[in-house]
């Protein structure tokens, strides 16, 4: 993926509003010469002094929010009517401008008929242009197409629609930007980061649709909001740029990265099991669970007969049985992190969840009929429960992408819990991010839960057991690739 501009520079690539600078001139304008003009208006000099000076003040606050409007909305927040109409003054349009302006105060001081016709002729390309963008902007309608769900580290692909409504006229050249924005962990409601990604359409023919695609690689957890679309075209001259602001929202949940459990691990597990037989006798007459049919060898038990097979086969055919030996999983997860954490404290966090993450998946996908249980101590107690197997897996995902980490005070309690939802078949794992657990909690109550094995986030020891092909961990600024429509 080639390398791309960083989110702030991104935004600093957006033109200067037209309105926002005229507004801005005009109340400066109207701000200091309100008292030269007040001088010829008699006894009503104070008032007009007043309404000069009100009606500057309010033209230069215009003008400066117009300006600051360039930087774009809030991600996720809606918009409102008065400010979705946009008047953008590129760089070459500036100049344009400014020329202009000199050929005009030139005509006038110099009483030059040549620079008054300059400036007319300068004149007729800035407002056509300008009338035309406005044509071509009519009747365009925008959609998003964004995965609910995706991994920290992978390639996201979003999809922008623009349809043109219009019955004779082609939208050309329509530069598409939309919003991203990341929620701060532990602050509802403000954001880490914001990304602008833009997709550009070349032509959209009359009554057609067409799709441009933009991609993001999200490096960090949790819930991201997309929206406003804003939707800018130049064309024909690239004096003026006209848009709109369209409230298309929509929210996307990045999981923690899933890493790889190391043989270590596979082994360990694999001794623990072999001493482990769960019996479930609904599933079989003598054994743990069904598994297939085959013909009947002397010696067989006559109870495993199945009867309705054998009559339709005119052949005997036995059921056959296999233990089962897969455990119950419990994992209980310390979420712990200072008060001022530092960056090792929030990648040991992210660490801990791609661990728990990668134990629960692996879990899942190496067992049948299996119970896990999560629970969750950080700055809110959590607890998760699922015999689904691989159907709750979204769930026990989601709640892992929106953990936060905080004093962890209720570990104590999450262990007395887990105690009474586990058997002396279960599997029990406890994974933390203090350096030192048994110094931090002395009066742990480890003993409800024999076997417990505690992995922690911060020793060396973690890599004889878990590795991440890839760590995405610290950083905050995604990467953005644009492609242009299909």
């Amino acid at each position: 993926m080639p390398a791309q501009p960083s989110p702030q520079a991104i935004g600093n690539t957006r033109p200067m509003p037209l309105l926002g600078f005229l507004c801005l001139m005009a109340g400066l304008g109207t701000f200091f010469s309100a008292g030269n003009v007040a001088m010829f208006a008699g006894p009503y000099k104070e008032t007009v002094q007043f309404v000069g000076t009100a009606m500057g003040s309010v033209l230069i606050l215009w003008g400066l929010r117009l300006i600051f409007l360039r930087l774009g909305h809030r991600p996720g927040r809606s918009v409102g009517r008065l400010n979705r109409n946009r008047v953008f003054l590129p760089r070459a349009g500036a100049v344009y401008l400014v020329i202009m302006i000199v050929a005009f105060v030139g005509s006038l001081y110099g009483k030059s008929n040549m620079l008054m016709l300059v400036f007319s002729i300068m004149a007729g390309p800035f407002i056509v242009n300008g009338g035309v963008a406005f044509s071509l902007l009519k009747r365009n309608v925008l959609r998003r197409e964004v995965p609910a769900r995706a991994m920290a580290g992978e390639v996201v692909s979003v999809g922008i629609e623009l349809e043109n409504r219009k019955w004779s006229i082609s939208s050309w050249m329509m530069t598409v930007r939309d919003r991203v924005g990341h929620e701060r962990q532990g602050r509802e409601g403000t954001l880490d980061f914001v990304l602008d990604p833009m997709v550009l359409f070349a032509s959209v023919r009359p009554r057609s649709r067409r799709i441009a695609r933009y991609q993001l690689r999200l490096t960090k957890r949790g819930r991201y909001f997309f929206g406003p679309l804003e939707v800018a075209t130049r064309f024909p001259l690239g004096l003026v740029e006209r848009g709109f602001v369209t409230d298309v929202r929509g929210e996307m949940l990045v999981y923690p990265q899933i890493g790889t459990l190391t043989s270590a691990w596979h082994r360990q597990f694999q001794t623990a099991t072999n001493f482990v037989e769960r019996l479930d006798t609904t599933q079989g007459t003598f054994a743990d669970e069904f598994h297939h049919l085959r013909d009947y060898l002397p010696g067989d038990n006559p109870r495993d007969i199945h009867w309705r097979t054998s009559a339709r086969i005119n052949q005997l055919t036995v059921r056959q049985f296999h233990q089962c030996r897969d455990r119950d999983l419990v994992v209980l997860l310390d979420l712990w992190q200072p008060a001022s954490p530092h960056r090792v404290d929030l990648d040991l966090v992210e660490l801990a969840l791609s661990l728990v993450a990668t134990i629960c998946v692996e879990h899942l996908h190496r067992s049948r009929g299996v119970e896990q249980s999560l629970f969750i101590s950080g700055k809110k107690s959590t607890r998760w429960r699922s015999n689904r197997g691989a159907a709750g897996l979204e769930s026990l995902m989601d709640l892992l992408a929106l953990a936060e980490a905080g004093g962890s005070t209720e570990l104590v309690n999450q262990i007395e819990a887990a105690a009474r939802v586990t058997a002396s078949t279960t599997r029990k794992v406890l994974v933390t991010t203090r350096p030192d657990l048994i110094a931090a909690l002395p009066n742990l109550p480890v003993g409800l839960l024999p076997g417990l094995e505690i992995l922690s986030a911060c020793s060396p020891e973690l890599a004889r057991y878990f590795s991440l092909e890839s760590t995405f961990l610290g950083e905050l600024e995604p990467a953005v690739a644009v492609h242009s429509a299909d």
